[in-house]
């Protein structure tokens, strides 16, 4: 057996003769050049490409260390066999982003990711349609062609990160997929003015091969999740103040209310107006500042469901004391991140951590208890502050998640209509070609409202109540077959959403209390009548109830109703139970007359069945008609 001494030199003295063979068949006027220690010939055409920098740069690792190829052949054609254009995709991230000595322990990571694998948009979605659920954790890739999974195929997965990024040039708005590249890559102004004019060149015309490489950028902008996320819960647009309208407005037909001040124009053609953005983008804050490595990437283990990937809450930034550690704890991933960007913390300083200890790099928490947020892109500073007080005092919403009263609106659409017609074509993103058949979907009107509550968790404790929108109420005729009758099934599905409309601004507390839209009632007529020392409740809808479950088009549950069954996109989530619906318009009744911070209902929210058993004899209180059958 060799020694790995005796290993070593043969190896370099077969590098070394191979060097010699290339150096012997290149053109005299190339000067080989030199990378990780080993003779280039990769260097020799393309040395002086520039755009690359740090450990990435081709003088410090070559071309081949990423693009793959022969950096000893002496020809063009041989030195590019094998070469992979653009590395970084899941397909072949073994052999480029992820080998050996690179960042071959990020790959399992992203393969496992909610954002690779869809496995909760797969689980529902077969669930929803009827299909069985399969074996194991469903995955984008191992789609098979059922009902459910030719939907996914060609409405769902064109998302995922292991679809291909093949078109050169920089991150669109219709970008999607491209593994590595969906977040690192970043084309600078030179880059993408070489490779436009490099590929609009016509066939059999002189190309000019482009020297200046597109970056590979630790720190993504949000133009890299906007492809992706524009889409279904529309987080991207949402978060910069941008609501979808149905269609083409009017007045942009008629070309009024242009430039960007209240209607625009995507790349895809859709249309959206102008809303209240994010009090986070309003202070410059990017999506990576509050979504951390494993959140993004996952954090290695599968996972079913989005939930269990998400590691980072409101109040792992606002809260009277945050969890931080020592600069002795801070684990090798979070220190390499803050080498990257240039941080250390200063002494006494400690870094930020979730709850439940994930690290939060750009969050700094100081000796006297004090926090900033570093946006990770320049490294601005931002106070991080603790909730007001009306947050956290009484005990009446302990329940409430941040977001129940910080979310300005919510994107709402609640009439989807989807068939498939098996006369026409449609794409197959996962097999990524055409086919006969095509699903198509129709639905109504979209609008910006605040998003309805419901019950997330049972229990106790913040967050069990949370923010709620239209996810399905959907007819779906599951046909395939030319000449067959409808296979029609119909679904009131809300789903969980977090809509990145945070505003310090909260909604008051009739708003809540006396909102039916947001009790899940959908919009209408909420009126307390009072005669005598009794009040009655009584609920007139404004959208016509469907006759499928008897339910106003846009309820998530009737008045005074109880719901089973199907209810959410969310496991084990719900609308408000008859009880509840009456323990909140209990309060409600009260805010026909007391403010919501007068002395009356500060009281009530510190406790308010004794608030309501001190009342005066003036009070009126409600009467509640017997509750009506399960409405599924």
């Amino acid at each position: 057996m060799r020694s790995p001494f005796a290993t070593a030199l043969i190896t370099l003295a077969g590098l070394a003769v191979v060097a010699a063979f290339a150096l012997a068949f290149l053109p005299a006027a190339q000067s080989l050049r030199v990378s990780l220690g080993i003779t280039d010939g990769c260097l020799a055409c393309h040395g002086e490409v520039k755009g690359l920098s740090g450990a990435h740069a081709p003088q410090r690792i070559g071309c081949a260390s990423c693009h793959g190829g022969d950096r000893f052949a002496p020809g063009k054609d041989s030195a590019h066999a094998g070469l992979v254009l653009m590395p970084g995709h899941l397909a072949d991230a073994k052999k480029t982003c992820a080998q050996s000595g690179c960042h071959e322990s990020i790959l399992p990571r992203v393969e496992n990711s909610i954002m690779t694998t869809m496995a909760g948009v797969i689980a529902v979605d077969r669930e929803v349609l009827g299909d069985p659920p399969g074996e194991g954790l469903p995955h984008a890739a191992r789609l098979g062609h059922g009902v459910a999974d030719s939907h996914l195929r060609e409405l769902c997965v064109g998302c995922h990160l292991g679809q291909s990024k093949e078109v050169l040039g920089p991150i669109g708005q219709k970008t999607q997929g491209g593994g590595c590249l969906a977040c690192h890559l970043e084309y600078g102004e030179a880059a993408a003015k070489e490779v436009a004019a490099y590929a609009a060149a016509k066939p059999g015309e002189p190309r000019t091969m482009p020297t200046t490489h597109p970056g590979l950028a630790l720190n993504p902008p949000n133009g890299h999740c906007f492809g992706c996320h524009s889409r279904s819960g529309r987080i991207a647009t949402s978060y910069e103040g941008w609501h979808e309208v149905h269609g083409t407005p009017e007045a942009a037909k008629s070309g009024a209310a242009m430039g960007g001040k209240r209607l625009k124009k995507i790349d895809d053609g859709r249309w959206f107006e102008r809303q209240a953005a994010d009090a986070h983008h309003e202070k410059g804050l990017a999506c990576i500042d509050c979504h951390n490595a494993n959140e993004l990437m996952g954090a290695g283990a599968p996972v079913a469901r989005k939930r269990q990937q998400q590691k980072v809450g409101c109040e792992d930034c606002h809260a009277a004391k945050l969890v931080a550690v020592g600069r002795d704890s801070i684990d090798a991933e979070s220190r390499t991140l803050m080498a990257l960007r240039g941080w250390k913390l200063a002494k006494g300083e400690r870094m930020g951590t979730t709850r439940d200890g994930d690290p939060l790099v750009n969050v700094v928490v100081r000796e006297d208890g004090s926090a900033i947020l570093k946006r990770k892109r320049d490294g601005a500073p931002h106070p991080l502050r603790p909730p007001a007080a009306a947050c956290t005092e009484g005990k009446a919403h302990d329940r409430l998640s941040c977001s129940a009263c910080h979310t300005a609106w919510a994107p709402r659409c609640v009439s989807c209509h989807t068939q498939y017609d098996p006369a026409d074509e449609g794409f197959d993103h996962a097999a990524q070609k055409w086919g006969p058949g095509t699903w198509n979907e129709t639905g109504g009107r979209f609008e910006a409202l605040p998003p309805a509550l419901g019950v997330l968790a049972e229990g106790k404790g913040r967050g069990a109540i949370d923010t709620f929108v239209p996810g399905m109420v959907m007819t779906f005729d599951r046909n395939r077959e030319a000449g067959k009758p409808p296979e029609t099934i119909f679904r009131r599905l809300y789903a969980k959403l977090n809509a990145h409309t945070i505003r310090k601004e909260v909604r008051d507390c009739a708003a809540c209390h006396r909102d039916p839209a947001t009790l899940g009632l959908g919009k209408g007529e909420l009126r307390f009548a009072a005669k005598g020392g009794t009040g009655t409740w009584s609920f007139r809808p404004a959208m016509e109830r469907l006759k499928q479950d008897g339910l106003p088009a846009d309820a998530w549950t009737g008045f005074l109703e109880a719901r089973t069954g199907m209810v959410s996109t969310r496991e084990g989530a719900r609308p408000f139970s008859p009880d509840e619906q009456k323990r909140i318009l209990a309060v409600g009744a009260c805010l026909g007359c007391h403010r919501g911070d007068s002395p009356a209902m500060k009281k009530a929210l510190a406790d308010f069945d004794a608030a309501f058993a001190a009342r005066g004899p003036q009070c009126v209180v409600a009467a509640w008609p017997a509750v009506k059958a399960a409405a599924r």
